[in-house]
């Protein structure tokens, strides 16, 4: 398996072929206009970032910081489970 450190000096090519190859999609969000795409691969994160209608990707960023995964976590809404508690 591919770690952040590898994935990151990797082509832009190279790490969409990781994200088919070995990524799990996680959620999607937008943040002005651009959809941001989490996908988590091994012991690590990838957001992939589209704009516009043709949803061009116009960067990756990779991360294993997973405080970073705070803006993901305040868009889940837990009220359908409240009842299971």
């Amino acid at each position: 398996m591919i770690t952040l450190q590898e994935f990151t000096i990797l082509k832009k090519e190279e790490q969409v072929n990781v994200i088919k190859q070995y990524g799990t999609f996680l959620f999607i969000r937008q943040d002005s206009g651009i959809d941001v795409v989490l996908y988590q691969i091994a012991g690590f994160y990838v957001e992939v970032f589209f704009e516009g209608n043709n949803k061009k990707n116009i960067r990756l960023k990779g991360f294993d910081d997973t405080a970073a995964l705070d803006v993901y976590l305040k868009e889940i809404n837990l009220s359908e489970l409240e009842h299971l508690l």
